[in-house]
């Protein structure tokens, strides 16, 4: 598990991440993986299949059966996800700023793949695993599918948790960020996990 935080000059008292970072962030990501996200914004659009949309793909998962959808109305869960899968940054930065799977309430997650690959086939009980605590223990058994990472939202959306499944893929996400950090203008460092403000 990789923990990525930012610092601004200027504390704010709003969870989530600036626009800046979410920029840095975005380029890295799919500088490296294809980035694929529930997003509420697609929801209209998307279809049971993976659809192309303005350069990118969506895709609607449902939960199994009408048990599974009582299931998750009584549990505050969605009963059905909007997918969206890009290579593009200005499409990416759009999973740090979704109403409908706040950031900022550790209510989103990004699967990261090869970015020659297809996006992932999931379904609607794994998001909804992904968005759970217990996280982690989903996201190790996704490689079957092409996932190579998955980055989560930590305390008010302040830092993110990075859990790659290879070393090799948080070395290039690892090199990707400090690339992008330093042509933004940045100050790049690593450093311990005793320096993040984990609330």
């Amino acid at each position: 598990m990789t923990l990525i935080g930012w610092g601004q000059p200027v504390e704010s008292h709003d969870g989530g991440v600036p626009a800046d970072v979410a920029r840095v962030l975005a380029r890295a990501l799919t500088s490296v993986a294809r980035v694929t996200f529930p997003s509420s914004s697609v929801h209209a659009v998307a279809t049971s299949a993976w659809s192309p949309l303005d350069g990118d793909l969506t895709r609607a998962i449902a939960g199994k059966g009408v048990a599974g959808r009582v299931v998750a109305k009584l549990r505050g869960a969605p009963t059905d996800v909007a997918l969206l899968s890009t290579l593009r940054p200005e499409t990416a930065m759009r999973l740090f700023d979704d109403a409908g799977f706040p950031w900022w309430l550790q209510g989103q997650v990004a699967l990261l793949s090869e970015r020659e690959a297809p996006p992932p086939d999931i379904d609607h009980d794994t998001v909804l695993a992904l968005l759970a605590d217990e996280w982690t223990k989903h996201a190790a058994s996704l490689g079957p599918v092409g996932v190579v990472a998955v980055l989560r939202p930590g305390v008010d959306g302040d830092v993110a948790g990075l859990l790659s499944l290879t070393d090799a893929f948080d070395r290039s996400v690892l090199a990707a960020l400090e690339r992008e950090t330093q042509l933004a203008g940045f100050d790049w460092a690593l450093a311990p996990e005793s320096v993040f403000p984990l609330g």
